[in-house]
């Protein structure tokens, strides 16, 4: 079977998926956005060992790329789902997994693929209106209402024409049927991240010695630091850890909260606060393992929509976790689960400051909590049984039979 996987984002779990179909004889095209250099980015290069089946390539748009600039984003947007439009008319695939794409891009898509009779599974990663209102809201205020109410109808037309969907959450798919999407058709895989890419690695490493990380006990932030995160939570504990003296936070990400983080904590010691750019992918579990706990965040207003995929690859690298985000978003329930760290409210700033202190003076719960982080993701994220998963979607949501 031809399959051409599309990710915007050009994520670590959705290439392991693609070379996993490749490894079992389908013929894969793996498209990402390559301009789109503030998410952080999976193995996005061959590698030894991928199968002649198996064929990815970063997509680049004739446009400037700013993620954060509503213009600006919406014509890049536009010109990447018509460069994915291309690659469908040449590679001609059978089915078309499409997943974090911008809902303009997803459309021109979508009906790309009608037109060359590729059958259509939308990946439901994020909602994606949701997220729109909620940045528009913050942006425009009252005149955000009518622009975010013509992409929420935009994505439950998307949703109900496509083939299959595949949500990472149940809430989601409680949200499509809502919407009309046909039960049978809408289906629950969690989000995971790649074991054999993301691993325990010891503290004293050549990454965290380059960093100087390597002696001290460090609180780390990883990725993107958006709209819909929580700066101001690490600005709180970077000053309580200045007060300690005996510990540092290390944020590695991009986005506007990094701008904003650097901002406010200019007469923070730079021992204690370190704010660096992403990384290169093949040293993540270096980077990682710098760490003695790892901090996810996600604003209260943001649960209902968003599951931060830094969770999972998170849980693989066996560090206890302080996430702050509402307790019903499908991440903390995952944290609370696996027992692998501390859950406490995003609207509170005192709460992870509470939580770290916690976590540096019991060694033998942070301890705990690392060792079932790792358990989990070895329960739960092996990628031939997940694989497995989505095979059985194709099959049961009818994508496989010709019309």
């Amino acid at each position: 079977m031809r399959i051409l996987v599309n990710d915007f984002s050009g994520g670590s779990y959705e290439t392991e998926l693609s070379r996993e179909l490749a490894r079992r004889g389908h013929n894969i095209l793996h498209v990402f956005f390559a301009d789109n250099v503030s998410t952080p980015k999976g193995e996005i290069r061959s590698k030894a060992g991928d199968t002649s089946c198996f064929e990815i390539e970063g997509l680049h748009v004739p446009l400037k790329f700013s993620k954060h600039s509503i213009r600006t984003r919406r014509r890049a947007d536009i010109a990447y789902g018509k460069a994915v439009a291309g690659k469908v008319a040449a590679f001609k695939p059978d089915v078309i997994i499409s997943a974090n794409m911008p809902l303009d891009a997803q459309d021109i898509l979508q009906k790309t693929a009608r037109k060359h009779n590729a059958k259509f599974v939308f990946w439901m990663t994020e909602v994606y209106s949701f997220a729109m209102r909620f940045v528009l809201q913050r942006k425009l205020g009252p005149l955000s209402r009518p622009i975010a109410n013509y992409y929420e109808q935009v994505e439950q037309r998307l949703l109900k024409q496509s083939d299959a969907v595949v949500c990472i959450t149940p809430r989601f798919r409680e949200l499509a049927i809502n919407w009309g999407v046909q039960a049978s058709r809408v289906s629950v895989i969690e989000n995971w991240a790649p074991l054999s890419e993301v691993m325990p690695a010891d503290k004293d490493n050549p990454w965290s010695r380059e960093h100087g990380v390597d002696r001290k006990f460090c609180f780390m932030y990883s990725g993107t630091l958006g709209s819909k995160h929580r700066p101001e939570l690490l600005l709180s504990l970077a000053r309580y850890l200045e007060a300690c003296g005996n510990a540092q936070l290390v944020v590695v990400a991009a986005g506007p909260g990094v701008e904003w983080l650097r901002a406010r904590a200019q007469d923070i010691q730079k021992d204690v606060l370190t704010i660096l750019p992403l990384q290169p992918y093949k040293k993540i579990s270096e980077m990682l393992g710098a760490s003695d706990v790892l901090i996810a965040l996600l604003d209260s207003k943001a649960g209902t929509f968003a599951v931060p995929s830094k969770i999972p690859t998170y849980l693989c690298a066996g560090r206890a976790l302080i996430v702050a985000a509402p307790g019903e978003n499908q991440a903390a329930a995952i944290v609370e689960q696996a027992e692998a760290g501390i859950v406490i409210s995003p609207d509170n700033t005192a709460d992870i400051v509470k939580a770290a202190k916690e976590l540096m003076e019991n060694t033998e719960l942070r301890a705990r909590y690392a060792s079932n982080a790792r358990a989990y993701a070895l329960r739960t994220f092996d990628i031939e049984d997940i694989t497995d998963r989505f095979l059985q979607v194709l099959g049961e949501s009818y994508v496989l039979q010709m019309s």
